[in-house]
C-alpha cells in the first residue's frame, strides 16, 4: 500500500511539473503526453485502486505478450523489474563500408520500476521510449524522471559475451549480482522506437556461476534504439549507440 502511495505521489509531482520542467527536454512528445495522461487517470482513480489493497506485489508482474517468442520463465518468479538507460558499445576494424560493426557489450544504469510493473504495466511499457530522450542525472543517486525511479544497479559486460547486472549499489542496497549468458533472442517488434539504426533485440539470459542471489533468468524487452549502423563507413574504431530497455529479473 505505502509503495503505491509513494509511487503515485512521485508520478503526480512529475505530472504537475511537466509543463515547465519537461517541455524543453522532450518537446512534449507523444510518448510523454500518453504517459502523463495515464498518470492523471490513475491519480483520479486512486481511491478505487487502493480499496483493492494495491501494493508492490511482484506476483502480479508478467512479461509483455510479445515476449512469448522467448522461452518462458519455467516456474521462476519475478524478483525485480528495471528500466535501463545507457549505451550499446561497438567496435570497427576500419572506418570503411567493407567493415561491419561488432558488438562488445553495453553499459547502463538500472532504475527500479518493480512497483510500476506490478501495478501499472501500461506505464512501464512507455518508460523506455521516454527515458531514451532523457539525459541521465549527473549524480546517479538522483532519481530518474519522469517517474522519479531510484537507482537499482548497473549493467555492464565482464567480457564481450557475459552480461552482468550488479544490483549491489550501496551498503544499504545489497540486492545481488546476476552474471548471465544469452540463450535466446527475438527481433524487436516493428512498433519499437528505432532510433537511427533500429532497436536492439529482445533477449532471454540465464545466470551462470558467480551469480549472487536467487537470480536465474533476465529478460531484456521493450527495447528502444541501440543498434549499430550496417557498416563502419565513417565510424570510429570504438563507438556507442544510445538505448533504453526494460529488464525483468526472475529467480527462485
Amino acid at each position: 500500500m505505502r509503495a503505491s502511495f509513494f509511487l503515485l505521489g512521485c508520478l503526480a509531482a512529475s505530472s504537475v511539473a511537466a509543463p515547465t520542467l519537461l517541455d524543453d527536454v522532450y518537446d512534449y512528445s507523444e510518448d510523454l503526453a500518453t504517459f502523463l495522461g495515464k498518470v492523471s487517470t490513475y491519480i483520479e482513480d486512486a481511491e478505487d485502486l487502493f480499496t483493492n489493497s494495491n501494493s508492490c506485489d511482484t506476483s502480479k508482474i508478467s512479461l509483455p505478450s510479445y515476449a512469448s517468442g522467448l522461452p518462458s520463465p519455467s516456474g521462476e518468479k519475478p524478483i525485480y523489474v528495471a528500466v535501463g538507460r545507457g549505451t550499446q558499445n561497438y567496435t570497427c576494424a576500419t572506418s570503411t563500408s567493407g567493415s561491419t560493426p561488432q558488438a562488445i557489450g553495453a553499459v547502463a544504469r538500472l532504475y527500479n520500476a518493480t512497483c510500476i510493473a506490478a501495478n501499472y504495466p501500461d506505464l512501464l511499457e512507455l518508460l523506455p521510449g521516454i527515458v531514451y530522450k532523457e539525459q541521465l542525472p549527473s549524480n546517479e543517486e538522483e532519481p530518474l524522471p519522469p517517474a522519479n525511479l531510484e537507482l537499482l544497479g548497473h549493467h555492464f559486460f565482464r567480457d564481450t559475451t557475459t552480461p552482468v547486472f550488479n544490483l549491489d549499489t550501496t551498503d544499504s542496497r545489497q540486492y545481488g549480482i546476476a552474471i548471465t549468458k544469452k540463450q535466446s533472442s527475438l527481433d524487436a517488434p516493428s512498433t519499437a522506437i528505432q532510433g537511427s539504426n533500429g532497436a536492439v533485440q529482445w533477449l532471454y539470459l540465464t545466470t551462470i556461476n558467480g551469480t549472487v542471489g536467487d537470480y536465474e533468468a533476465v529478460y531484456r524487452v521493450d527495447t528502444v534504439a541501440g543498434s549499430a549502423p550496417k557498416t563502419c563507413q565513417g565510424m570510429q574504431s570504438v563507438f556507442t549507440v544510445q538505448y533504453a530497455a526494460n529488464y525483468y529479473f526472475y529467480g527462485a
